[in-house]
């Protein structure tokens, strides 16, 4: 095979893959996400037993550095128990967190909206506008903590879909000026 073909099959296979995964994740979101903790999990998981079982056989020469990485490692096979349990969970706690953020910084906006009124500006009530939905988002966060989780990951399955259908069009071209090239 051609060096020409080889590179033609490979952007191939990447568009087929990016579409495939696009796709995935606009249409299973919470799935993907599920799956993906679940194997960052299990990497976790093999890394921090590999090096109990090597903490284990050297038993009798642990120094005070083994003693640290074996707790690092117990508190590692611990994490990666909980996201088999549930892999969303880290998912909902930084979503929570983002949510009472929004709700806190929404109020001190507020507050600071309210001395900009008594200036008589007459574009103040946009701003309180503004400061009602962003409370409004951080609340939905805050009682659907996996809303804003779902969004970026369908948000990044349409990105891929679209890199992987700009690609196919991409190479398109390039195959049809490769064509007129080779005709002259």
């Amino acid at each position: 095979m051609s060096n020409y073909k080889m590179i033609k099959w490979n952007s191939n296979i990447n568009v087929f893959i990016f579409f495939l995964l696009g796709l995935l994740l606009l249409i299973f979101p919470i799935e993907s996400m599920s799956i993906s903790g679940y194997l960052i999990a299990s990497i976790l998981m093999l890394g921090s037993l590999s090096y109990i079982i090597k903490i284990y056989r050297n038993k009798n020469n642990l120094t005070n550095g083994d003693i640290i990485y074996l707790i690092i490692s117990l508190v590692a096979l611990s994490f990666s128990i909980s996201i088999f349990i549930d892999p969303t969970w880290i998912i909902r706690i930084l979503n929570i967190l983002i949510g009472l953020l929004l709700i806190i910084s929404a109020i001190i906006n507020f507050k600071n909206i309210l001395s900009f009124n008594k200036n008589r500006s007459t574009s103040w009530w946009i701003y309180v506008v503004l400061i009602i939905l962003i409370f409004v988002f951080g609340i939905t966060i805050i009682i659907n903590p996996l809303f804003l989780a779902k969004v970026i990951t369908r948000i990044a399955g349409v990105a891929l879909i679209i890199n992987a259908l700009t690609s196919i069009s991409l190479n398109r071209k390039v195959n049809n000026n490769l064509m007129i090239k080779e005709i002259n």
